[in-house]
């Protein structure tokens, strides 16, 4: 078992530039919603967070010690023992009101995960909620600071056994690959690193703090020529760089504006992951690629209704850096680069849009983006908030959506021996992002949660209404999309 860690400790700087993420439009926070085929009792699912959860997983006990400014080394966020944590303090339990049906689940969900989590203690909440049909569902918040989604899957699995009792996905949670890190050093020593010290460095001889900043966001996101003093790159890196620094010029269009932060979420109804996945091998793509383009033709259809139809709409989607069977860190965090897929929305044949989003995958695949950007939030995390909101809203601007896509555990599982019957995440959004569709799969079930701002989706269920046909559509080969 990972022994507690006494007083504190750096918090990974990828992790602080997602703790300094957070806006009152726009909560940081990763709301991941399961339902259950029977009712669960609260105090069954205090003892599995009290046995499984809280001793191998710090965060979960640990808050968030943020100084008024960040500029690392000397000043930095970290985690910080929290010596007044009581776990029942985090864990709420409601009946649903009649009729306790699908809609009223996603309305009260939807509720709580609008409000921001409370500062001063571990940034998690969990809500059962009685009565949903002949079971219970559960509603888990956490700070995008503690994890990302790959991350979370395996919390799950550490929550949880199998099903039928055994199989790759889960068993007792002893089975899972922890792997201590208590004493990893966190804070980066390449270029993240190098370009902290550069803007200390321009304190320490007088130079403006934010000019050397600004200089050095502007050098990576608009001179090509001059990256290198950021990152080192190759030759074949080129293309990368000029992509993110003046290729993505895609038209202003009618999901993005100003955030009022009040949201909608919901899901759509899941479909046969095999059936995905022999449609993306007949197309010569991937779930992922499918997915993609089942969203592009559902925002074409969307934008056509609203007679603002645009050639492209950009959108952001993580993607994993973790090494395949690498043992998960007892203190979770983030290891995830960031990507932007152009999704051809004036492209009026639904297979040609299918071959240009996989084309841009293979590209990207072979590029390296996502590890850039990865770098880039390392620095982020290293400088006061102000200048990280700053490039924030110049990098994440110009996109409409967040997509992003987790693969779940492939067979059944229980909590507290009661089978868990689906689940599904609510993405959050970058800064001034205000939709978002997060895919999960789980026991051979494709789903996919919705998250829009009202403000930019008026009519939110509409737009999930176009979401599921077209999502539903991939499953079904005589079934022809919409648009």
């Amino acid at each position: 078992m990972t022994p507690a860690v006494v007083g504190t400790e750096p918090m990974n700087a990828a992790d602080a530039a997602w703790l300094h993420m957070d806006r009152p439009d726009n909560f940081m926070v990763v709301n991941t919603l399961m339902w259950l085929d029977r009712p669960v009792e609260q105090p069954a699912v205090l003892q599995i967070f009290q046995d499984r959860v809280i001793p191998r997983f710090r965060r979960f006990r640990q808050r968030a010690a943020d100084p008024p400014v960040t500029l690392a080394p000397w000043a930095a966020p970290a985690w910080a023992d929290d010596p007044a944590f009581v776990l029942t303090d985090h864990v709420t339990s409601t009946r649903l009101p009649a009729p306790g049906d699908q809609a009223t689940l996603q309305r009260v969900a939807n509720d709580l995960a609008s409000r921001p989590l409370r500062v001063g203690r571990p940034l998690w909440e969990l809500h059962l909620f009685e009565g949903y049909g002949a079971g219970s569902a559960l509603l888990l918040r956490t700070h995008h600071a503690i994890a990302d989604g790959v991350a979370l899957m395996q919390v799950l699995l550490a929550m949880t056994d199998p099903l039928d009792g055994g199989g790759p996905d889960g068993g007792p949670s002893g089975a899972l690959q922890i792997r201590d890190d208590t004493r990893t050093a966190v804070w980066p020593s390449g270029a993240a690193g190098r370009a902290a010290e550069r803007v200390a460095a321009a304190g320490r001889n007088g130079t403006s703090i934010a000019a050397t900043v600004g200089a050095s966001l502007r050098t990576a996101l608009t001179d090509v020529g001059k990256l290198t003093d950021v990152v080192s790159f190759t030759r074949s890196d080129a293309a990368m760089l000029a992509k993110l620094g003046s290729a993505l010029t895609a038209d202003r269009n009618l999901l993005q504006g100003r955030l009022t932060g009040a949201k909608q979420r919901s899901w759509i109804k899941p479909v046969p992951v095999e059936a995905v996945k022999a449609a993306s091998r007949e197309a010569g793509g991937t779930v992922n690629d499918m997915v993609l383009g089942a969203i592009t033709s559902a925002l074409r259809c969307y934008l056509l209704e609203h007679d603002a139809l645009v050639p492209e709409v950009l959108v952001i989607e993580p993607v994993n850096l973790r090494l395949p069977g690498a043992p998960l860190p007892s203190g979770l965090g983030n290891k995830f680069g960031l990507v932007f897929v152009a999704l051809p929305t004036g492209e009026p044949d639904a297979g040609r849009r299918r071959a240009l989003i996989r084309a841009q995958m293979e590209q990207i695949k072979h590029s390296g983006e996502s590890a850039f950007v990865y770098t880039m939030l390392e620095l982020m995390g290293q400088i006061p908030a102000g200048l990280q909101t700053a490039w924030t809203d110049v990098f994440a601007a110009r996109a409409t959506a967040i997509v992003s896509n987790v693969a779940g555990p492939r067979h059944r599982l229980k909590l507290a021996g009661t089978p868990i019957a689906g689940l599904i995440t609510w993405v959050p959004a970058s800064g001034p992002v205000g939709v978002g569709f997060s895919a999960v799969s789980y026991a051979g079930q494709l789903t996919v949660g919705v998250a829009t701002d009202a403000s930019l989706v008026p009519d939110h269920d509409r737009l999930v209404t176009l979401i599921d046909a077209e999502i539903s559509a991939l499953a079904r080969p005589d079934c022809q999309v919409s648009c």
